[in-house]
């Protein structure tokens, strides 16, 4: 029988790579231009797969316009093919919440412009994660289609992939990848040369495929007439789309070989493992953007719209798309020329701003309507349930007169004040009274310039009004129209010969406590009292912590704990090491020259506060300035002084010990770590990723001999990695810090956490990690990472397993922190405690959001180890019915409840999202 080969013709587009993204949009525009002009008049060419990614549409008609009606002809044909990603994305470092928006953005306007395409379209991020075939499923994806990460286990050309909640779906394996058949042949006999080299592991009865493209290919119009005239010849053509091709692979049958978990091999394609640290900085602000969006934004936004509060989803979608923009796999990985990088920043400054704005707006809907006493209260966001949490937020400098808060279920905290200055005038100036109301008329909206306006204040002595006004940071209420009305009348009746204004920042202080476990998350208020909460007892000394669990001490240059609880003592208990990397933005090449003692300790003292106990110390490393000119060690005599300062900080009621780290990185061609040394061997190594908690192999698999890339001995996690032995563990907890290790350190196992990566190259050919080039050989300064940076972790002793020991929460509650406003006393109709979402079970919160599709609100929660029922409880949602939808908001299964609470079944990590009905607006 004649084996049928099917090629799709296709393009893969980076956005932005070895080029700025306007850059490769111009070549987008010219290969979409050439694209739509060949297929309207070559009918014989008959598909072309526009990558998997729908964005790259929404780049060409930024442009093109003009051309939208072509290309949607194209599209409802089937002649194009489009979707199901709005970007592809690096599937490791990007949260799981932005895959989700990824996707329902890329399918949603797909299908606006005539059709998406069903397969999950993978072709080329490095490696892919566990709980993939879940997400793929649940958005009505038929099958995967990828190339890197596939093991050699796996014999054929497809196989069955199975997500850690047991969900399975089909691979389409790109075997050969996907520029397979890139550059065909215009001669039959090479060509056929090049479709038997496909043939190799093809069982009888299965297709081939040739993917037709590459890195920014364009078409190549030969191909329908090079098919036509190799037909016969023992092969039956096809010039196909992927679904297509994913029809005849189903129809032909799937391999039975199950691969569970993630995909991240690098047996016969690069992963690029060291991706997951290049310029860390972008990791960094990728973690907090979406913390500010999924976290912060989103769940008040959606709390305020229960409550009649405004629409702050126009901002959102557009914050979502800018932080999109930056999670494809050049991008966020940190793999691509200097001034790419360069314009992400703007990008994440952007997101955040909009995030932190609605996120503002809305808390300030809400504050408004509550009950405040005469003292004020600060408003308390809490994103995160079930675990003791720190907040630090920006109060009166006046609230010095408390030293704790009363929370509405009556708890009483103390809290720590530290004074942050403001008190400024911004403005003084004589003017004529009518001049003073001309001035409160650019008072509008609570603004002025930039500012919130705090207080509105008039006096009236001798003729002279002065009208003063207070700006800050907090959420008041405050009545400005009366009091314009009251300024009015005073100018109106001839009381005031001369006036002046005034502007003045209020004078602030910094509020740091530790709150209780949440019931829920939700918006609390806090009241400041006096006199009802004891502090710490002093520090025992300049160089020792001590607390009700935990002993610090500095002895010499070396950190140690003791943990009274478990019996855990970490000696040392922190190491900073620098190690030589010759690798580039891809890879890690490491020098077996760690520098790890430092060459002076200052230990700058210690604080103790009611909310916490802080040591302080000064870390100065001699280390090699970079590598020497012949990339084979570093260099001896160019020697730079390295300082690195540490804050440890016992927080009062945090099962954990806090570090925050400050850098100012002067050295070159060097990877900075901190490790942890363990007090035992471990026998479990877990991390948390993407929708589940990952048990990992205690040593990386070992090379087959023939890949080009090493196996990484990293691994990627998101909040925390824990190991375990004898009943007792340690997490060392992060804030976007992506690249940990189970490390060797002078023989003894180590936990490693990655805090830079600092090489000059985008790709170099000359690796012992990794042969040949994964990239064009560019110096990249910019991935230097020279500078100050600053960095957050804590460690976690625990007893028992991870899970019953609360890891989880407690690191997301350390992770997302809650924030906070001060606000000033006003009467209100709701009451101190608003809860947005609670939950029972085993489960943890993804997100609180309303739909982008019809503004409902949603609630997405995923299963922990054990599964089981779980209740969910919006009582903000009142009565309106519920339905468990899929990842597109689809194919909804009803709930039954009251009062906002919903009650269902959840396998081990399996992801749920419910939906509400929205409510009528009045």
């Amino acid at each position: 029988m004649e084996r049928t080969v099917y090629v799709v013709p296709h393009t893969h587009w980076d956005r932005e790579w070895y080029q700025p993204h306007e850059l490769f949009r111009w070549r987008l525009v010219q290969m979409i231009d050439e694209l739509l002009d060949h297929m309207e008049r070559h009918p014989e060419y008959r598909c072309f797969n526009l990558d998997g990614q729908s964005i790259v549409i929404a780049d060409y008609l930024e442009l093109r316009p003009e051309n939208e009606g072509r290309l949607r002809a194209l599209i409802e044909a089937g002649r194009v093919v489009i979707g199901p990603w709005w970007v592809q994305p690096d599937e490791f470092l990007p949260s799981g919440e932005s895959h989700i928006r990824s996707f329902q953005r890329g399918i949603r306007f797909a299908e606006r412009l005539g059709g998406s395409l069903r397969i999950g379209h993978c072709a080329d991020q490095f490696g892919h994660i566990a709980q993939m075939p879940q997400l793929m499923r649940q958005l009505g994806l038929t099958s995967a289609c990828l190339w890197r990460g596939v093991p050699d286990g796996i014999p054929g050309w497809s196989f069955w992939w199975e997500a850690p909640d047991g969900t399975r779906i089909p691979v389409l394996y790109l075997r050969n990848s996907y520029s397979s058949g890139w550059r065909l042949p215009a001669d039959v006999e090479d060509f056929l040369e090049r479709v038997r080299r496909q043939e190799r592991d093809l069982r009888k009865g299965l297709p081939a495929l040739l993917m037709n493209g590459t890195d920014h290919s364009r078409m190549e119009p030969h191909v329908p007439e090079l098919l036509a005239r190799a037909a016969g010849r023992g092969y039956r053509f096809e010039l196909a789309t992927l679904a297509e091709y994913e029809r005849a692979v189903l129809a032909a049958g799937i391999d039975e070989v199950v691969h569970r978990g993630e995909l991240r091999s690098p047996d016969r394609s690069n992963v690029l493992a060291g991706v997951l640290s290049s310029r860390m900085v972008l990791k960094q602000r990728d973690f907090e953007v979406a913390c500010a969006l999924e976290r912060y934004a989103e769940p008040l936004e959606l709390l305020a719209h229960l409550h009649g509060g405004p629409d702050g989803s126009p901002a959102l979608r557009h914050a979502w798309g800018l932080a999109l923009e930056n999670t494809p796999h050049d991008s966020i990985c940190g793999c691509s020329v200097d001034q790419v990088h360069r314009e992400m920043l703007p990008r994440y400054d952007r997101a955040e701003q909009l995030a932190m704005q609605v996120a503002r707006e809305s808390a300030a809907h809400l504050i408004r309507r509550m009950e405040v006493p005469a003292q004020g209260g600060l408003a308390v966001f809490r994103p995160v349930q079930g675990a003791p949490a720190a907040i630090e937020a920006d109060v009166p400098a006046a609230w010095a007169a408390f030293d704790a808060l009363r929370l509405p279920g009556g708890e009483v905290i103390p809290f720590t004040l530290e004074p942050l200055g403001g008190g400024a005038e911004l403005l003084r100036e004589d003017v004529s009274p009518r001049g003073a109301l001309r001035h409160l008329d650019f008072l509008r909206e609570q603004r002025y310039d930039v500012h919130a306006i705090e207080a509105m204040d008039w006096e009236l002595g001798d003729g002279h009004l002065r009208v003063t006004t207070t700006v800050g940071p907090d959420i008041t209420v405050i009545d400005d129209e009366g009091f314009r009305a009251e300024v009015r009348s005073i100018v109106r009746a001839g009381l005031a010969e001369t006036a002046e204004v005034a502007v003045r920042e209020s004078e602030r202080a910094r509020l740091t406590a530790v709150l209780p476990p949440a019931r829920a998350a939700g918006l609390e208020l806090a009241v400041p009292i006096h006199g009802a909460a004891a502090g710490l007892e002093p520090a025992p000394g300049g160089r020792r912590l001590r607390s009700g669990r935990f002993d610090v001490r500095m002895s010499g240059a070396s950190l140690r704990i003791r943990d009274r609880e478990t019996g855990l003592d970490l000696d040392p208990a922190l190491v900073f090491i620098s190690e030589g990397d010759r690798g580039d933005e891809y890879n890690a090449d490491i020098l077996d020259d760690g520098v790890d003692e430092p060459v002076s300790v200052t230990v700058r003292g210690t604080r103790s506060t009611p909310a916490w106990q802080e040591l302080q110390y000064t870390l100065v490393y001699d280390l090699p300035a970079r590598l020497g000119p012949k990339r084979r060690r570093r260099s001896r005599r160019e020697r730079v002084l390295e300082p690195v300062d540490v804050a440890v900080r016992l927080w009062r009621g945090l099962p954990l010990i806090e570090f925050r780290v400050t850098v100012d990185n002067l050295a070159q061609d060097h990877r900075l770590r901190a490790l942890v040394p363990l007090p035992f061997e471990p026998e479990r190594l877990l991390t948390e990723n993407h929708f589940y908690v990952a048990e990992r192999p205690l040593a990386p698999p070992p090379w087959n001999g023939e890949s080009a890339e090493q196996p990484p001995t990293t691994f990627p996690q998101k909040t925390f990695a824990a190991v375990e032995a004898g009943g007792r563990g340690l997490a060392l907890l992060n804030r976007g810090l992506p690249e940990g290790e189970l490390a060797d350190w002078r023989g003894r196992k180590a936990l490693a956490l990655t805090l830079l990566r600092c090489v000059g190259w985008l790709s170099r050919p000359d690796l012992r990690s990794r042969r040949g080039g994964a990239g064009p050989t560019v110096q990249t300064f910019d991935s230097q990472c020279p500078g100050r940076h600053r960095f957050s972790f804590a460690l976690a002793p625990y007893a028992g397993g991870w899970h019953a020991a609360g890891i989880a929460p407690l690191a997301h509650g350390w992770a997302f922190p809650p924030i906070g406003w001060a606000t000033n006393g006003h009467e209100g109709s709701l009451g101190s405690w608003l809860p947005l979402a609670g939950l029972e079970g085993d489960a943890a919160l993804s997100a609180a959001c309303r739909s982008g599709a019809d503004g409902a609100p949603l609630v997405r929660v995923y299963g922990g180890p054990a599964g089981g029922r779980v209740t969910v409880d919006v009582p903000a949602a009142g009565s309106a019915a519920a339905a468990r939808v899929d990842l597109l908001e689809r194919n909804p299964v009803p709930l039954a409840g009251e009062a906002g609470s919903r009650a269902f079944d959840l396998r081990p990590w399996e992801i749920a999202t419910i939906r509400f009905e929205p409510a009528e607006r009045p």
